[in-house]
């Protein structure tokens, strides 16, 4: 029962391959649409998930995606009116290191303690948001210098005197020097004489939206200015990867319980993925738009594949006659002409898909050179798998009604009209 089957079906193609071959114009512009459709879907497709990965690591890069933030919860609004939290667990260093060990799934830990405080240079002053860490900070928020160093976990035991400024604050304070002149020079922080050992490097895209420093971490009485609230060390874990976020979270969670009982009522954990959701949710409509676009262009190729095999069919009735007559039957025929339009198609979508790659490699070569963007278009196997499958699905929807109508014909009539 199958080999005839596999039988008709070669017989149809050769058939179809063969009827396609007598109009090679014909055929190359009715394929025009399913290769403009398939070329837009596999251009559109990889540029986006090339700008999904690109952004990605932009996001981990630059944000704290991938991080866990346990933090005091030093204050609590009761009735409308602020009230201090007394009994909060106080993060140190061997709590770091505890965490570290303990909470299954953490890549990288630090201690921080942001606040905000006034620094002084030869007369020159600025508000600067100060962040005293651990010394894993560098590493963990992946702080570039362009000059100098970043302190040691020796200066952070003994709370050495030092501190790294940002780029920014560097040029500020330098007034009309290098801002990497800085470096080696002592600066009034707070209420201490702290000596600059580092300058970051100015950031790649805009400019630094703070005036930041960063110190060992101290008493922060010396050093900040007078808070409302009390100023309390947040530990921050660094998950393996973004997936691995919310495992993280639920670890620590377990861990803190464990370890505090119910003061862990006085702690809250957090998590800053949600920028990372955002993005891929707007790349997902991006693409669900674009998906609409395509699906108008393919229409209108499948349009144009109608017209061609509805001429096709009046072109060939004593063809169709002929072969019902010698004993091909109804099935047959549509099963030709049905062969005849995913074949059309199909050439249509390998064209577009060498096509969509050109255009996607060419755009993102565009989008390098003039936007300084490291955009490298992605070819997933699901785009190339809904490229062909599209072009099929329109071959078959719309070579359905002049493959009926081929197979409807009687032979009397078919013989008789030629």
């Amino acid at each position: 029962m199958i080999v005839p089957r596999l039988i008709a079906l070669q017989e149809a193609l050769r058939i179809g391959a063969d009827a396609l071959r007598v109009n090679p114009l014909r055929t190359a512009l009715s394929t025009t649409g399913v290769v403009i459709g398939v070329a837009a879907l596999v251009a559109a497709f990889a540029i986006t998930d090339g700008v999904a990965v690109w952004s990605r690591e932009l996001i981990m890069r630059e944000s704290s995606v991938q991080d866990v933030a346990v933090s005091p919860v030093t204050s609590r609004t009761v009735n409308g009116r602020a009230e201090v939290v007394r009994g909060y667990p106080v993060f140190g260093p061997a709590d770091g290191a505890a965490a570290r060990i303990e909470v299954p799934g953490v890549a990288q830990q630090v201690l921080t303690l942001t606040g905000t405080t006034h620094v002084e240079y030869l007369g020159r002053r600025a508000s600067v948001l100060l962040t005293l860490s651990s010394a894993g900070l560098a590493e963990f928020s992946q702080l570039s210098l362009a000059a100098g160093r970043f302190y040691t976990e020796a200066e952070v035991s003994r709370e050495a005197p030092v501190v790294v400024v940002g780029h920014r604050l560097a040029g500020e304070l330098a007034g009309s020097r290098d801002a990497l002149w800085l470096v080696g020079r002592m600066l009034r922080v707070g209420a201490e004489r702290l000596e600059v050992i580092g300058v970051l490097a100015a950031p790649t895209t805009g400019p630094e939206a703070d005036l930041v420093a960063f110190a060992p971490l101290r008493d922060a009485g010396t050093v900040f200015e007078s808070a409302r609230t009390p100023l309390a060390p947040t530990l921050r874990l660094r998950a393996r990867s973004i997936e691995a976020v919310d495992t993280l979270r639920a670890a620590t969670v377990d861990w803190l319980a464990a370890r505090y009982g119910r003061r862990v009522d006085r702690l809250q954990v957090a998590v800053a993925n949600q920028q990372l959701a955002n993005t891929r949710m707007a790349i997902l409509l991006t693409k669900l738009l674009l998906g609409m676009l395509v699906g108008l262009i393919l229409a209108v190729g499948g349009i144009g594949i109608m017209n061609v095999l509805l001429a096709s069919v009046s072109e060939r009735t004593r063809e169709i006659g002929i072969r019902k007559a010698v004993g091909a039957r109804s099935r047959d025929i549509q099963l030709q002409f049905l062969v005849e339009s995913v074949t059309i198609t199909g050439v249509g979508a390998a064209a577009g898909f060498v096509a969509g790659l050109t255009l996607a490699f060419g755009g993102t070569a565009v989008f390098r050179h003039f936007l300084g963007s490291n955009i490298h278009p992605v070819v997933r196997p699901t785009t190339a798998v809904l490229a062909v499958g599209s072009a099929v699905l329109v071959g078959l929807v719309f070579g359905t009604y002049p493959a009926r109508r081929a197979a409807r014909l009687s032979p009397v009539d078919a013989i008789a009209r030629e």
